[in-house]
């Protein structure tokens, strides 16, 4: 018989794409229907109407990234403003709306350099209202001026303070579509206070913090699409209506900024821009009328989007990359996923990273994370997974992980758990997680370790690290570790140092050595895994009835222990007495191993021996075994088992002497 590990590949869940991917696509040809309707209900007898005005400010203006292809409407088009007029004198229900083709581009205003932050009275000029106060943009209000201030502390770029802000909005501000925020607009203060909101809520509250800091800031009213099920049930479409901020940068214009689809710099070309305004309170439809006796009721403003034309899918400037701390985890080990990420692009970027692990994998902490990269930047962020403990023994678990963009830009890798190997607690890998993920350069600097990946107990032996500046600036001041070894040097470019220690072999088990390099610039850490091995050594301990009733089966249950940390490889277990011997076969014996083995009853003497014998060998090929005796006796019911059993008795020390004499000749 044979026992062998089995391999279990747990799968991820599938990413979850917008139709068709329309949030990478170059273009969008979209027929828009705004529709819009009103009644006029008589309060008197004698009642009449002179005239009626209806505005609709949700007009597709056209810009860098949006135009009109096709426009019908019995509404007259001023100032982005389509007005309905009627002066048949007629008390009724009146409908007015219209129907727009637009094309949406994948355009942005690109911001290429350094904006400096705060900014200047001059940069100011005529745009006083965008840093105004209003009901719901609330910038003066104390709390929504305290975080703005200790997100834009210390920064002096521009684009950085507006992306801390958007940042700090969606990571804290939870999308919830409940019936305070989806019937009226909340203030920015109570959306900071009550962490919720819908995107107009957190929307706001970037506007407003953005204001706060003297950062001209507009709310932006319009429709887009989205795959969030939560508003699919809530509005029956996948479009819905939709708000974002846009933010001024001086020399450039007004820059999209939309927190709730994490987009800080543009939209995409799902987004139909309809409205910007100073508030988000003010109405998407004003009504006038001339009457005696005539009072309007209001009625609801539906907005529908159907695709009529989809462009080409535009690559992702965006590049990923994945490192996995420990491809190899015991079970309950915590483990590091690195993610590296560069912007290709000439521009400011900015991107949303997400994790993905399956169900049995749990990621510590927010698995999403937003970064800002500058042109070319290339920049490190990390997640800390742990492994259950809980796992069965006998597998080895391939579980895969994922880091993917929101345009869905994905790398993967594996890493796998089994018994026995090297597990990091939570504090270990916490140690080798970089704390300042702006320290891009540290990419740029390599280690190469040289050591023994095994040892055994009570030897020595040297662990050489190099570390080399691979990049064009050179690294002053740097402090250089291996374990406690340190070392501050200047590392010059394209040049490398080199530092040795002496590994001890004083406990069995998995050592760690940790390596880091760290200055102004730079911050990295890796650690090194070895084994110190023992001689594998193991128990074998028997289960059986001491006394059974002849002919009754006998059930013996045998335990093999390992009871070092080196496994007992080539594991060879053999079972004989009764006149039978039966082999099992262990590749490895990573933990404890329950063998289970009837005999026939029938077989039995008075006293029946058996020979539990275990061969095994380490990782060099030397041999070991350990054998174990157990005598099971059987009580004969008649006098025809007493001579059964006497039978078996005689044939059972036949069998025992020929086996001696092969094994002498042998």
């Amino acid at each position: 018989m044979k026992k062998w590990i089995a391999v279990l590949i747990l799968l991820l869940i599938p990413l979850s794409l917008a139709q068709g991917d329309l949030y990478s696509m170059d273009s969008l040809e979209l027929q828009l229907k705004v529709d819009g309707s009103f009644e006029l209900v008589p309060t008197k007898s004698g009642a009449n109407i002179k005239e009626v005005t209806a505005k609709i400010f949700l007009y597709p203006k056209e810009s860098e990234r949006q135009k009109i292809i096709l426009w019908d409407s019995e509404g007259l088009v001023k100032d982005e403003i389509v007005s309905f007029f009627w002066n048949d004198k007629k008390i009724e229900k009146k409908e007015f709306g219209y129907t727009a083709l637009i094309e949406t581009q994948n355009k942005r205003l690109a911001v290429k350099d350094k904006i400096t932050f705060p900014l200047s009275p001059q940069d100011l000029q005529g745009l006083e209202q965008y840093l105004e106060p209003t009901e719901i943009i609330d910038s003066d209000h104390q709390l929504v001026i305290a975080k703005a201030a200790e997100l834009a502390e210390g920064e002096d770029d521009l684009f950085k303070v507006a992306f801390n802000l958007a940042s700090w909005v969606e990571e804290n501000i939870e999308y919830d579509l409940n019936t305070v925020t989806s019937t009226a607009s909340q203030k920015g203060s109570w959306v900071l206070q009550n962490k919720q909101g819908v995107c107009d809520e957190m929307t706001s509250l970037f506007v407003a913090m953005a204001r706060s800091l003297g950062i001209p800031a507009r709310f932006v009213s319009g429709i887009s699409y989205t795959n969030s099920q939560e508003v699919i049930d809530a509005v029956g479409s996948n479009w819905a209506g939709h708000g974002w901020a846009e933010v001024y940068f001086p020399d450039i214009g007004w820059v999209s900024f939309d927190v709730t689809f994490n987009q800080y710099g543009y939209i995409d070309v799902t987004h139909i821009r309809l409205r910007d305004g100073f508030d988000p309170s003010e109405p998407a439809v004003k009504y006038e009328w001339i009457s005696d006796g005539v009072k309007l009721e209001k009625g609801k403003i539906s907005l529908n989007v159907e695709i009529e034309e989809e462009g080409t899918i535009v690559p992702e400037q965006i590049q990923l990359e994945q490192e996995i701390l420990s491809h190899e985890v015991g079970f309950g080990s915590y483990n590091l996923v690195k993610g590296m990420v560069k912007n290709n692009a000439n521009y400011y970027a900015a991107t949303a990273l997400n994790l993905a692990a399956p169900k049995e994998v749990e990621v510590i902490g927010r698995n999403r994370r937003n970064i800002l990269l500058h042109p070319g930047e290339l920049r490190e962020t990390f997640w800390i997974v742990k492994v259950p403990d809980n796992l069965q023994e006998n597998y080895i678990y391939t579980f895969p992980v994922r880091i993917y963009s929101e345009k869905n830009i994905s790398i993967d890798d594996t890493f796998t758990a089994q018994a026995g190997k090297n597990s990091y607690s939570k504090a270990e890998i916490e140690e080798l997680t970089v704390q300042d993920e702006e320290k891009s350069y540290s990419q740029k600097i390599t280690f190469d370790c040289q050591y023994q990946k095994e040892i055994m107990l009570g030897e020595e032996a040297p662990l050489t690290c190099t570390i080399k500046n691979t990049g064009n600036t050179n690294l002053d001041d740097l402090t250089f570790c291996v374990e406690n070894a340190c070392e501050t040097l200047d590392l010059p470019i394209n040049q490398k140092k080199s530092t040795s220690i002496i590994v001890k072999g004083e406990k069995a088990g998995w050592q760690k050595v940790m390596v880091s390099a760290e200055n102004h610039k730079v911050e990295k850490k890796t650690s090194l895994e070895y084994a110190v091995l023992d001689l594998p050594k193991l128990t074998i301990s028997a289960t059986y009835p001491e006394m059974v009733q002849f002919g009754e089966p006998v059930n013996l249950e045998v335990s093999l222990k390992k009871d070092s940390f080196e496994e007992p490889q080539k594991l060879a277990l053999t079972i004989s007495g009764a006149g039978l011997k039966s082999v099992w076969d262990i590749p490895r014996l990573r933990a404890e191993e329950k063998i289970s083995y009837q005999v026939d009853g029938r077989r039995l003497s008075g006293n029946t021996a058996f020979i539990i014998t275990a061969t095994w060998e380490d990782g060099k090929g030397k041999t070991y075994s350990s054998e174990e005796k157990i005598t099971v006796k059987a009580e004969a019911g008649s006098f025809t088992d007493r001579v059964r059993m006497f039978s078996n008795w005689l044939l059972n020390l036949f069998a025992r002497q020929s086996e001696k004499i092969n094994i002498s000749i042998n």
